[in-house]
């Protein structure tokens, strides 16, 4: 049996749809000799997806001879899609086009919220409702969140930032929404956004090493993404830091490295210092958070340098990690405290050159705390087409079968 004249027609429309998106401003005869299909079917199927508002149409530049080009361009606000970061402390949401630039941002706090899921619910709202406002509805959502969802199950486990462990997010979500949408890990999605928009485009190996609230990283390796057996590679806040720890059981728990590289950590080790220290308190401040400890150091303050060093020597043990599995050519240091370590980079890089044949190059996201939210962008994006692609390949593949 020969394959469905139609499922090939759905094929080729989102070929020459599809194309023009990736490939920008383009003419007819272009999209015709890129794709191998002829003049009247691309032009047929580029009526279609004009009279849809998925396309638009412009006259280029004059030619010597004759009327100028007509250019086609693709429509990036028939839509919208919308990324979701949400973390230990903030949850925060971008409201896209279709090619994923940002349109609107919304955030608020976990704790104003009520708590992880309710951040989400209540971003996701408002970013349904600037889509709204601009007679648009959102097609698609990506949401990073600080936990592995288990492949087997699709439980969110080991989040104890947001307090969830055999958390139904998927099934939450589903109830929540009525569009195309997927759950992944904060980091995994941050280093998604600085493979497309940041520090490392064009870079086949790297690794993002995010430290805020939490600890965790991601590694690309040969440019894709390690998930490993449990969807959990990369997660290094588990990584024991000495002998000491081993006989300590932290299963369910804060991971070791965790317990020590993380802005909740370096908060109450600078607490402990005031409280005990008269000196201290004068230095760090009665309620000393993570960023208080950072601008002390920076200032040459001599209880907040200590941290710091201790702080810097639990991450160069991640990054020499990272590079001992991976050898990564970038490390990438995000999140809150990762980005405040950038006027310690020199102590940083020291550090792990001592012990590093091929030490990673190691610099700051310049994304800032956009990149899991950027990432989650550019995920819903991509659903967006396998939304539309999966269908039709399954129907090329059965009538395929059936021939």
């Amino acid at each position: 049996m020969p394959l469905q004249h139609g499922a090939m027609g759905d094929w080729n429309e989102y070929l020459v749809l599809d194309h023009i998106r990736q490939a920008g401003p383009t003419t007819r005869p272009q999209v015709a000799g890129a794709l191998g299909l002829s003049a009247a079917s691309v032009s047929r199927i580029a009526t279609r997806l004009l009279a849809r508002g998925l396309l638009a149409e412009t006259f280029g530049e004059a030619r010597t001879a004759g009327r100028p080009a007509r250019v086609l361009t693709f429509n990036a606000l028939a839509g919208t899609v919308v990324g979701i970061d949400l973390g230990g402390t903030r949850c925060r949401g971008v409201l896209a086009d279709l090619l994923g630039e940002p349109l609107a941002e919304h955030q608020i706090t976990v704790a104003e919220a009520g708590g992880g899921f309710a951040a989400l619910t209540a971003v996701w709202q408002r970013m349904a409702g600037l889509a709204a406002e601009r007679e648009l509805a959102p097609q698609a959502l990506a949401v990073g969140v600080p936990a592995v969802i288990d492949p087997r199950t699709s439980l969110a486990t080991r989040g104890p930032n947001v307090g969830w462990e055999g958390f139904d997010i998927v099934g939450k979500l589903g109830e929540l929404v009525d569009v195309e949408f997927a759950v992944e890990n904060d980091v995994n999605l941050a280093a998604r956004g600085e493979a497309s928009r940041g520090a490392a485009k064009g870079v086949a190996n790297f690794a993002v090493l995010s430290v805020g609230t939490g600890l965790g990283s991601a590694i690309v390796s040969d440019g894709q993404l390690v998930r490993g057996g449990h969807n959990a590679a990369g997660e290094i806040g588990t990584l024991v830091t000495g002998f000491e720890q081993l006989g300590e059981r932290r299963v369910g728990r804060i991971g070791g490295m965790e317990s020590v590289v993380c802005g909740p950590a370096i908060a109450f080790e600078a607490a402990r210092l005031a409280a005990g220290s008269t000196e201290a308190r004068a230095e760090l401040g009665e309620r000393p958070s993570a960023s208080d400890v950072f601008a002390a150091a920076a200032a040459g303050g001599r209880h907040a340098t200590g941290i710091v060093g201790h702080v810097l020597d639990g991450i160069a043990l991640c990054v020499l990690a990272l590079g001992a599995v991976a050898d990564p050519e970038l490390v990438l240091l995000g999140g809150s405290v990762g980005r405040a370590v950038e006027p310690f980079l020199g102590a940083l890089t020291e550090r792990v050159e001592r012990h590093s044949p091929a030490p990673p190059r190691i610099v700051v996201t310049g994304l800032g705390s956009s990149a899991t939210a950027l990432g989650a962008v550019d995920a819903a994006v991509a659903l967006t087409r396998d939304a539309v692609a999966a269908p039709l390949l399954a129907q090329l593949g059965q009538g395929a079968q059936r021939s």
